[in-house]
């Protein structure tokens, strides 16, 4: 079956799929729908849109394969929806998910209880310095090196720093609701063409866009962990859950002025 009949349609309402892999059984794609949304992928794999499920796809159809559907729950209201979503991206994160964003509100995902009692015992950030707050979320470990943490903080990013009343001076890492380095900025570099861009796949990256192919530039920093050590001590542990990041967008500007 590709498609559902158009009176299931209308009884599912939304719902949570997942995409398994029928060689392993593994789960390699969670998403959210309505319709004949969780048909979809394997018709965009075949007209050859890009990304991790569709290159999975792809392989599995190179093999005489299809995806196994399973619905994993139905009949439910949309916010509810993206609730189950992000809960099952998370936990099926270990079979190497092709999913490219951990789903809704990522700040209460999935964590130790060491993680949250970090994040709920942190004192609010007192940001007193031009900065650009970046989320890595899926990026971020706590393994990371510093030079692993400063090329998954550096880009890429859709974002015009140059065009703020004060340039950030600073950027500061974010995850898990938490500052985790402080970076000065020294320039800015563009990437207005990332098909020409090398990513590295074993990284949960910012994937190439129909933006990108169209030439819309993304901006990296080029910088180095500050020498302010007492700006560190200071920013580094502390919690921006305070702060208003726009819906979905993962960076945010403080003490910038507005545009």
């Amino acid at each position: 079956m590709n498609e559902f009949p158009a009176e299931i349609c209308e009884a599912l309402n939304a719902y949570i799929y997942r995409l398994e892999d029928p060689r392993n059984g593994h789960t390699f794609y969670v998403g959210k729908g309505r319709a004949n949304r969780a048909f979809a992928h394997v018709r965009l794999a075949i007209e050859g849109e890009e990304g991790l499920r569709y290159d999975r796809i792809r392989e599995l159809k190179a093999a005489g394969l299809e995806p196994n559907v399973i619905i994993h729950r139905h009949g439910l209201t949309d916010e509810l929806a993206l609730e189950i979503e992000a809960a099952l991206i998370d936990a099926y994160a270990r079979e190497d998910l092709a999913n490219e964003v951990r789903g809704h509100d990522t700040d209460r995902g999935m964590m130790t209880v060491s993680e949250i009692v970090e994040s709920y015992a942190a004192a609010p950030a007192q940001i007193t310095v031009p900065a650009i707050l970046i989320k890595i979320e899926r990026e971020w470990h706590p393994a990371l090196t510093a030079d692993q943490l400063y090329e998954r903080t550096r880009r890429y990013w859709r974002c015009r720093p140059e065009r703020r009343p004060t340039p950030p001076r600073y950027a500061l890492s974010v995850a898990r609701g938490l500052i985790r380095e402080v970076f000065d900025i020294h320039t800015w570099e563009d990437y207005p063409d990332m098909s020409q861009v090398v990513i590295d796949p074993t990284r949960h990256q910012q994937r190439r866009s129909e933006a990108d192919q169209k030439g819309q530039a993304r901006k990296g920093f080029i910088g180095a962990v500050t020498s302010d050590e007492r700006l560190r001590a200071a920013l580094i542990g502390k919690s921006v859950r305070h702060f208003p990041f726009g819906k979905g967008a993962p960076f945010a500007y403080a003490n910038c002025g507005k545009r």
